[in-house]
């Protein structure tokens, strides 16, 4: 018990660390969330007012390597794995994968169901399944009690007091374990039924035990007390019971609702109160103090207040009936289905605001901060809506709204504020009253998409059909000389007096001194087509085009930054700066951020390439398509926040507290394998003599950005380096040369932060017999007995022994070479296919790029991988598996036939080709036809969900090298483009 409030206490600080990363907004109960230091002033349950519409759910079934769809039971250890319990077995997640345990020494515990877990003081797990329980402790499973007390019954739960006794709810009464020692109570001891599901101790000590049958009963001073319907408790079957942490606890019916118990006080909770339903079956604590509850039927709910509020199968759960829930240290909710797999809720990244939080519509087009702090928002198809005071107003057709399809909007000097539409026109809107303007009063078109008032007073209209001006009365078309007929997309005064008008083709229109001209691509405009304008402090315009990148204008010279130069995206459709001075630009796949002093030095040549951070599908946004060509598609608060709006309503970004840039994650040495054996973690790693296959699987402790770790290792020894492992969770040495090394491996979320496992992982490798020291100790001495004895014999056979001994130190010599050789020939091949391992293939590639350096000529790199490679091992064997990757190396050996190219088997079912003076186009080729190759052998892979043989997703990356460059950048490009081809739906080549 001691443990839980100890590992409550810690959720507690990290959720609110959690909430403080969000953006701020505060609007009514559906958002709380502000800086740090407002952060500190909200009490829990504000922050626990957050709307259930704010958390992402991710979803886990079978096909993601889950062993059955029921989710029974589930608990994070503090390592940062969750163990969860199915229906047909135990698996650990780490985010990322399951381990499965198929292959555990306890029968129990192999396919069989498994209901309950507990982490003791000692960080034993306790494992409770269908023939009572089990124990795992540092890679080791042990029976703690089975048949001799559980007549062959289950164990549910388990408790552990504060003098370390275990105690287990069971089917066959409730067991108490200490030392290796069970006792069984019973309805002989004062139990009402031996039918036990739940337990848990409150914060006076006292064991609360939940019966199937027989009501709530407390375990105190040795004695059982019976809480039932004949003294007030509603329901006799109690599915969980969870402790509060201001006293007493909190009971889950099947069928009376929630139950509180306290202090001899009994309070239910039932669908009166707000419950969706009274059939519960878990309970759970989340960090800010609200109660969540599994149901039968109904989902998840959630009670903070006093109020109820839920979310099921029709919000994204992917199922209602919820076997278990669970909160883990990074503050996200676990729920276990019946047949729905396993479901997490957890915070998103960024605040999104929409729909289901208030606005009138999702589609949001544009956003704008007024003065008096009224936040104005245009939605095409819901209006206009204002937020303010904690409330939304909507402004619609009904409200004298010009159109209820809203497209930019401006506030003007007096307060008004100025809604252009996509069907209307423009709408005025003064203190509640609203003027509108059409076709009749003098707008080119009714479809306006910027409007813009400069400091001379002018305001401008931005239409599908050119400009127009209001002269205080009706608008009036611009029709002058170069103005534009055509769409405009957005407008900005700069700080000379020059008004820069965007279109969607005609390029950069800009009206000074009364003329009309425009800047096109023939000028160096990266496009024709203008979504976004900026000026910085230094009067420098930034242009964002609709694809082609972006353009800085400084001192009449313009300059173009594209993807190839290092931006995340080429669309540009907004261009903010935060008050670190990045630029925030948005796109049709999320948003990005680039320093705008980074863009300045790639402009002026003092870097060869920007760095962009982009943020997309990964991080849990409703939508990556966002608004542009419009004005304004973007706005910064007062406190610095950015509101980006998109196609699923407004997401409000912190630019101080982005995902990725806490701390980075613990990371630990899950796995050592040799020659394919499993090791025990922590256990000394000592290889044979000669060629071993080791590998090494580590992982990282976190389980909400377990999809951003990156991690790099180095063996001391042989890498003096750290090798870039990206996202790979495994390092594979085909055969490491006699002598002592360590395995060092380090994580990180954001690129900048890293952390080392705890202890570096020694490894011995053996030498053979001739390569020891006692060896060559015989040798030497051998050679001058030898000596001594030529030296004895009579003088004419001196000679004749002379010209003997050196043809036998030849011949030693000559063996030893080659033995040598051998063992070096060794020391660079894969043990499997024959190709070169990735210690040789870091060297070639090295040697390579400087060779392709000094000649200036092209280098390519293609990446590799099988797909669906895991399934191929699950539905055939590793045996078959290795031999798809002989059949693979083969079709790979053939396909490199040219002189000069090199193939390596680069890990697990990853391969790699180098192609010295291929340009992009010709590495492109060569992929393309290897992938037809692997596709055309035919491997049958039954598993497979690309095809029904085995295939190849390919990377490729093609330079010619510059002094800049890195072989490693070439190779990471490289391997970025094979996770694309991936996502693009594997077997091609990107």
């Amino acid at each position: 018990m001691q443990h839980q409030n100890q590992t409550l206490k810690s959720y507690n600080a990290k959720y609110l660390h959690s909430c403080a990363r969000t953006a701020s907004i505060f609007i009514g109960l559906v958002l709380a969330f502000a800086s740090p230091l407002r952060a500190q002033t909200l009490s829990p349950v504000d922050i626990a007012q957050m709307a259930v519409t704010q958390y992402k759910i991710d979803g886990w079934q079978t096909e993601q390597g889950l062993p059955q769809n029921t989710v029974q039971s589930m608990y994070q250890t503090r390592d940062g794995y969750l163990w969860v319990g199915t229906g047909a077995g135990l698996a650990r997640f780490d985010g990322i994968r399951f381990a499965t345990f198929e292959s555990a020494p306890i029968p129990e515990l192999v396919a069989r169901p498994i209901f309950g877990f507990m982490e003791d003081a000692d960080g034993t797990l306790w494992i409770g399944h269908s023939r009572g329980a089990s124990r795992y402790r540092n890679g080791r499973f042990e029976r703690a009690f089975g048949d001799e007390l559980m007549e062959g019954r289950r164990a549910w739960a388990f408790a552990q007091d504060k003098d370390g006794v275990v105690w287990s709810a069971t089917e066959n009464g409730l067991v108490r374990w200490e030392k290796g020692a069970a006792k069984l109570y019973t309805e002989a001891d004062g139990l009402p039924s031996r039918r036990l599901r739940t337990l848990a101790f409150d914060r006076d000590g006292t064991l609360w035990i939940g019966t199937t049958g027989g009501g709530l009963v407390a375990f105190t001073a040795g004695k059982f007390k019976v809480f039932d319907p004949k003294n007030g408790f509603p329901h006799l079957e109690v599915r969980h019971v969870l402790a509060d942490p201001a006293g007493g606890i909190w009971a889950a019916t099947a069928g009376a609702g929630l139950v509180r118990v306290d202090r001899g006080q009994i309070r239910s909770y039932t669908v009166a109160d707000g419950l969706p339903t009274d059939q519960l079956t878990y309970l759970a604590r989340d960090t800010a103090g609200a109660l969540w509850i599994g149901t039968w039927g109904s989902g998840v709910s959630r009670m903070s207040g006093g109020r109820f509020s839920s979310i099921s199968a029709t919000g994204g759960l992917s199922g209602d009936q919820i076997w278990s829930v669970h909160v883990d240290r990074e503050g996200s909710l676990w729920a276990g289905t019946w047949h729905g797999g396993l479901n997490r809720l957890s915070n998103r990244a960024f605040v999104v605001f929409g729909k289901p939080e208030g606005l009138s519509g999702d589609n949001v087009r544009s956003v704008i901060h007024a003065r008096n702090g009224a936040t104005w928002v245009a939605t095409a198809g819901g209006g206009v809506n204002r937020i303010e005071g904690g409330k939304v107003t909507a402004i619609t057709r009904k409200d004298g709204l010009a159109s209820d399809e809203a497209s930019t909007l401006l506030e003007d000097r007096d307060g008004a504020i100025w809604m252009g539409t996509y069907t209307g026109g423009v709408s005025r809107w003064k203190d509640g009253r609203i003027e509108t303007f059409g076709l009749r009063q003098g707008i080119p078109n009714v479809d306006v998409r910027a409007m813009y008032r400069d400091r001379g007073g002018i305001l401008w209209a931005g239409t599908a059909s050119g400009l127009a001006r209001f002269d205080g009365k009706r608008f009036v078309a611009v029709v002058e000389p170069g103005a534009p007929r055509e769409g405009v997309t957005t407008m900005l005064e700069d700080a000379k007096g020059t008004l820069w008008i965007g279109t969607p083709g005609d390029g950069l229109v800009r009206y000074r001194n009364g003329v009309f001209d425009a800047l096109t691509r023939k000028d160096g405009l990266a496009s024709n087509w203008i979504v976004s304008l900026y000026e910085d402090a230094k009067g420098t315009m930034w242009i964002g085009t609709n694809g082609e990148g972006i353009n800085r204008i400084r001192d009449g010279r313009i300059h173009s930054i594209r993807v190839a130069d290092g931006l995340w995206d080429g669309l540009a459709q907004v261009i903010l700066e935060d008050k670190s001075g990045d630029f925030w630009m948005t796109a049709n796949r999320g948003f990005h951020r680039v320093s705008r002093s980074e863009l300045d030095a790639f402009v002026e040549g003092r870097v060869g390439k920007v760095k962009s951070t982009g943020f997309g599908p990964g991080d849990a946004l409703r939508t990556t398509t966002f608004a542009g060509g419009l004005q304004s598609a973007g706005a910064i608060d007062a406190q610095g926040h950015l509101w980006l709006p998109s196609l699923k309503g407004l997401v409000i970004v912190d630019p101080m507290r982005l995902p990725g840039t806490g701390n980075p994650p613990a990371v630990v040495v899950e796995e050592v394998t040799v020659n394919g054996a499993a090791l025990l973690p922590g256990a000394d790693i000592v290889l044979p003599p000669g060629p071993a296959a080791l590998s090494i699987h580590y992982g990282a402790g976190t389980l909400l950005n377990a999809d951003r770790v990156r991690f790099r290792y180095r063996m001391e020894g042989i890498t003096p380096e750290w090798v870039e492992a990206g996202k790979n969770r495994e390092a594979t040495f085909a055969a490491l040369p006699h002598g002592k090394y360590r395995f060092l491996v380090a994580a990180t979320t954001d690129g900048k932060r890293w952390q080392e496992a705890a202890a570096p992982l020694p490894i011995t490798v053996s030498p053979q017999f001739y390569q020891s020291w006692w060896f060559g100790a015989l040798a030497v001495l051998g050679f001058l007995a030898a000596a001594l004895g030529l030296f004895r014999l009579r003088t004419h056979q001196l000679r004749r022994r002379h010209s003997e001994m050196e043809r036998l130190v030849a011949t030693k010599t000559e063996e030893l070479r080659i033995a040598n050789e051998h063992l070096s020939r060794l020391s660079f091949a894969d043990a499997l296919t024959g190709l070169a391992n990735r210690r040789h293939l870091d060297e070639v590639l090295e040697r390579e790029w400087r060779r392709a350096l000094r000649l200036q000529a092209p280098l390519a790199i293609v990446v590799a991988d099988i797909d669906a490679f895991k399934a191929y091992n699950d539905a055939l064997g590793h045996p078959e598996g290795d031999k798809s990757l002989i059949a693979v190396a083969e079709v790979i050996r053939k396909a490199t036939s040219r002189a000069g190219d090199f193939a390596a088997r680069y890990g697990g079912e990853e391969f790699v080709i180098l192609i010295p003076g291929a340009d992009h186009a010709q590495a492109m080729t060569f992929a393309e036809g290897l992938r037809a190759a692997i596709e055309t052998r035919a491997i049958p892979h039954p598993a497979s969900s690309v095809a029904p043989v085995v295939t190849f997703s390919i990377g490729v990356a093609a330079h010619v090298p510059t002094g800049g460059g890195t072989a490693s950048g070439l190779f990471a490009e490289a391997d970025a483009a094979l996770y694309r081809a991936k996502q693009d739906g594997r077997n091609r080549v990107r």
